[in-house]
């Protein structure tokens, strides 16, 4: 689980997978200050730490452990799913359901689309609550039999490029925002090594893609997937690049162009394949199964040489730093703050985190220390906060009626 996501995401992801235990470690709850979100998860679940198992663990243990190793594959899977958590439209996050399936077919199209070898060394600062994370830097290295380095955080901007030249790491996968970071720090001596370079999880920008090629001669690789993909979708290649672009399609997967109200350029990205999840797990309702074709919420278009240009997100999320914020939650948050529902919420790019919120009201002199100390007392992430609040006459509608976020969105781009 996200244990940056808040005491009150965290219990409602444990409600909607029905969870009785939660495994950690006491030297981990204290590193991360996490004590008072475990006193809430204490009334949902039990807590094993890895401290009391490792005490526990006696010789005849790993005898047994051994021979379970051996004859595993004679054996019938009954744990054969991930779930991993993603907020999207919904206000409450949803899990995402992955077989082993799903996650291995994945890293078959990644093998089959991009070289890698098992002499690669790759160096993973990502958490592997995320999928790009958890499948990319984790479980494709254990199973192409590459060596693997998991850093236990990406916000060691200074450090993560000393331990990659330590390491003489050759794949490094990580996020524009945490690039632009690490670039000021490294110098050209400590990424020799590094042969492929891949930035997923949010847009790379034009100045982080120059300042790799000029300062270190590395040409970052721009991806693009999605939790309910297992991530990878589509990925430039040394030999196949376009910058700009996200790629072409891995191996396998199909896509569809679906057109869209209000949207002049592009349509809405629908694709299948074997690394499609199998379906949500929802708050409240339980699983619901992936239909033929997932609908990405992206808006994008496919040039004639399979490339897909990603033009605008059409899901009600911002990207920040990396993370999935729910704009849907944002408003819902505005509304218990100021008793209204005229909020609207929009994310456009930010330099320094990638993205950020802009909240959009008729209502005027809207407090915004209000809404931070209401955010604090319903012990959710300060990610939640918009960058500002900013009162219009009225809120523009498309010809359905809805709000149109598109025009707001452009607003938003003007004003700041």
């Amino acid at each position: 689980m996200n244990f940056t996501m808040g005491a009150r995401n965290i219990i409602d992801c444990i409600q909607t997978a029905s969870l009785k235990t939660v495994m950690t470690s006491r030297e981990f709850i204290k590193k991360a200050d996490l004590g008072y979100v475990l006193e809430e998860m204490e009334k949902e679940v039990k807590i094993i730490y890895l401290e009391d198992l490792k005490a526990g663990i006696s010789t005849m243990h790993k005898i047994s452990g051994l021979v379970e190793a051996r004859v595993a594959g004679l054996k019938k899977r009954e744990m054969s799913e991930v779930i991993l958590f993603t907020s999207g439209t919904e206000s409450k996050p949803k899990g995402v359901v992955l077989t082993h399936r799903n996650i291995y077919a994945n890293i078959m199209q990644v093998k089959e689309h991009i070289e890698l070898s098992e002499d690669d060394r790759i160096f993973n600062p990502l958490p592997l609550f995320h999928s790009f994370g958890m499948t990319v830097g984790a479980v494709l290295p254990f199973i192409l039999n590459m060596k693997a380095f998991l850093y236990p955080s990406p916000l060691n901007f200074r450090d993560i490029p000393k331990a990659i030249y330590k390491d003489k790491s050759t794949l490094f996968v990580a996020t524009n925002t945490f690039f632009a970071n690490y670039a000021k720090f490294a110098t050209k001596k400590q990424f020799k090594t590094l042969r492929i370079v891949v930035a997923g999880a949010e847009m790379l920008k034009e100045d982080v893609r120059e300042t790799y090629k000029k300062k270190f001669g590395i040409t970052i690789l721009e991806g693009y997937g999605a939790t309910e993909t297992s991530p990878i979708i589509s990925l430039n290649t040394p030999e196949h690049v376009k910058e700009g672009t996200v790629g072409t399609l891995v191996p396998l997967m199909e896509a569809k162009i679906a057109k869209v109200e209000g949207v002049e350029e592009g349509g809405n990205l629908m694709l299948k394949g074997p690394n499609v999840m199998k379906g949500y797990l929802i708050h409240g309702k339980g699983f619901m199964p992936c239909g033929e074709w997932y609908n990405t919420g992206d808006i994008a278009h496919i040039d004639d040489d399979g490339f897909i240009h990603i033009i605008a997100r059409l899901k009600r999320f911002a990207k920040i730093a990396g993370e999935m914020i729910s704009l849907n939650k944002v408003e819902e948050l505005a509304m218990g703050c100021y008793g209204s529902s005229d909020f609207y919420a929009v994310s456009i790019p930010d330099k320094r985190k990638g993205e950020q919120i802009i909240l959009f009201t008729t209502k005027a002199k809207v407090s915004t220390r209000e809404f931070k100390k209401f955010i604090k007392s319903k012990k959710m992430s300060m990610l939640y906060m918009p960058s500002s609040i900013e009162t219009v006459d009225e809120i523009p509608l498309l010809g359905s009626g809805k709000a149109n976020y598109w025009k707001m969105e452009n607003w938003a781009k003007q004003n700041n």
